[in-house]
């Protein structure tokens, strides 16, 4: 059977760390692509699920956030995440920004 080149773009970082892996595995990236074309062809589907991420509710959102400025060392009050959410639902994002960093400023 004749072999044929693909040449597949991605990145870098995401090729090196998965080489690693798949050597520790005791295998290789050309191995596994090719398990991976044999098992579309067997299966005639993507042999692992694909589907759109699950939605975050406001809750994970808001927590989301205010984990992320922890990590930042900065806390978020319960006041700060209220404001939060009134700036996602706020029709006109930037009249919104404008007018609580005017009550800042004047703070």
């Amino acid at each position: 059977m004749a072999k044929t080149f693909l040449q597949v773009r991605t990145d870098e970082r995401d090729k090196e760390q998965a080489s690693v892996i798949l050597e520790e595995l005791g295998t290789n990236l050309s191995s596994v692509v090719n398990m991976l074309l044999k098992q579309i062809i067997m299966t005639k589907s993507i042999p692992f699920e694909v589907k759109m991420p699950q939605a975050y509710t406001e809750q994970e959102k808001a927590e989301e956030v205010k984990v992320s400025m922890e990590m930042e060392r900065l806390t978020l009050t319960e006041e700060d995440l209220e404001l939060l959410n009134k700036y996602r639902k706020a029709a006109d994002k930037d009249k919104f920004r404008e007018e609580i960093l005017a009550e800042y400023a004047e703070a």
